[in-house]
């Protein structure tokens, strides 16, 4: 009777995890699917505000000079989507615009620190809070935190896309000349990005990286886990959010210009990472190497500063291609 009881529990628990998988194997292949670009965006923005002084990032003291516009849509119907735009102070023609998709600790307003020398140059700048951060912010037990940032993988490129549908309402943004500058975690859901909008002329990634394993096993990144996670970091990750593994997406993104700029000693994308993501991209791209950490734990801030500057400089030259100009 026991063995009876025993082997019919068995073999229900067989069948609970033959149709989970199932589920996620279903879930997984359609993963990104639910983008409507016919769905109504429900925009508000606030009038642009003039902003001038100076701002503190990665530890030095950078001038401040740019338009400041709160925005916000809706993502999906019931789902709003906060986002600061930055604009150049004197305009005479609609602006190129920069998509800036934030780092995993980071929230919509870092584009306040980085924002000035694009605006400066003529580029407006754009950043959304993404689920989980800033007024997005999500809170719970274990399972509840790790659906949502399997849940936000998706929901960060849907949201990318429903502001570009947004940008292309301005009047003052030029709708044509869209550019991606992901930070680490931007950089790498950024990949996903690429592959499915053919608005994006051209990326700047930014200590991004690829190969879901190797980047639990990041010395950084293990050092913030606790201890009984780390034998399973690695397959957990890959299993919550497989379908995001950059280098599945990495191939399609072929025919627009992409710069990598990675950190020779980044203890969070390890440059491994960073070299596998590099090799799984299409042409054309280039990558270039910096002697930073992670930069939001460099302590020579003004390397970081030069990356950026020099990504900067790289995403003008597009802009400039583009336009038809030597």
């Amino acid at each position: 009777m026991l063995r009876r009881a025993l082997i019919v529990v068995a073999l229900a628990l067989i069948l609970a995890v033959a149709a989970l998988l199932a589920v996620k194997t279903y879930a997984d292949r359609h993963f990104y699917n639910g983008y409507d670009p016919g769905q109504p965006l429900n925009a508000e923005a606030t009038p642009p505000e003039p902003v001038e002084g100076t701002v503190e990032a990665f530890g030095q003291q950078l001038p401040a000079r740019y338009r400041r516009v709160r925005v916000e849509f809706d993502a999906r119907p019931g789902e709003r989507v906060p986002a600061i735009l930055t604009l150049p102070m004197d305009a005479a023609a609609p602006a190129p615009v920069a998509v800036l998709l934030h780092g995993s600790h980071q929230e919509k307003e870092f584009v306040e620190e980085i924002c000035t020398p694009f605006n400066e140059a003529g580029f407006a700048m754009v950043c959304f809070d993404q689920y989980m951060r800033g007024e997005r912010r999500v809170r719970g037990n274990f399972l509840e935190m790790a659906r949502a940032f399997r849940e936000r993988s998706w929901k960060t490129i849907h949201d990318a896309r429903r502001l570009i549908d947004y940008l292309q309402t301005r009047s003052d943004i030029d709708g044509d000349r869209v550019y991606l500058v992901g930070a680490s975690y931007g950089a790498i859901t950024g990949t996903a990005l690429l592959a499915q909008e053919d608005r994006i002329k051209a990326a700047v990634l930014v200590v991004g990286g690829g190969n879901l394993r190797l980047l639990a096993k990041a010395p950084e990144v293990r050092r913030e886990l606790p201890s009984w996670l780390l034998p399973f970091a690695g397959p957990l990750l890959a299993f919550i959010v497989g379908p995001a593994e950059p280098l599945r997406h990495a191939p399609k993104v072929s025919g627009i210009p992409i710069l990598m700029q990675n950190g020779a000693n980044d203890g969070v994308v390890i440059p491994e990472s960073g070299e596998a993501l590099y090799a799984a991209l299409g042409e054309p791209k280039e990558i270039r190497w910096y002697p930073i950490n992670h930069p939001d734990r460099e302590d020579k801030g003004e390397e970081v500063v030069k990356m950026l500057q020099d990504g900067l400089e790289w995403l003008i030259a597009r802009d400039a291609m583009l336009r038809g100009q030597p």
